[in-house]
């Protein structure tokens, strides 16, 4: 320990900054319960709604001659779409919503930015 040295350390912003707040922990598990359970669902009723309409032609290499009726396999794969679709929308719509009421880009010891404008043009 040299001359001019402190062992004394303080607690730095950025681990200060980034705890996360209980009742985003709640919305998560939510979310983590919620999206699976509305894309099995959907998928039930988007598959039984295609039988009876006719909308896309099912492929007899995905019906299932085993366990769980013939179109199990179709339904996990409409199952599957459903989740991924939901969760690109509602992370679209938490990045938004982080972006308009989140913290500010800068904290309060960084250096304004500086507005560049091109070469300067000699006359």
């Amino acid at each position: 320990m040299g001359k001019y040295s402190s062992r004394m350390t303080q607690e730095s912003l950025s681990n200060r900054d980034q705890q996360l707040h209980p009742v985003w922990r709640g919305v998560g598990f939510a979310f983590m319960i919620l999206i699976p359970t509305i894309a099995i669902f959907g998928s039930i009723v988007l598959v039984d709604a295609n039988s009876k309409n006719g909308w896309v032609a099912i492929p007899p290499e995905v019906i299932n001659h085993g366990f769980g009726g013939p179109l199990l396999y179709v339904q996990i794969i409409v199952g599957v779409v459903i989740m991924l679709i939901m969760s690109v929308l509602f992370q679209l719509i938490t990045f938004v919503l982080y972006r308009a009421f989140g913290p500010s880009r800068y904290g309060p010891l960084d250096v304004p930015p500086v507005t560049y404008n091109g070469p300067k043009k000699s006359r």
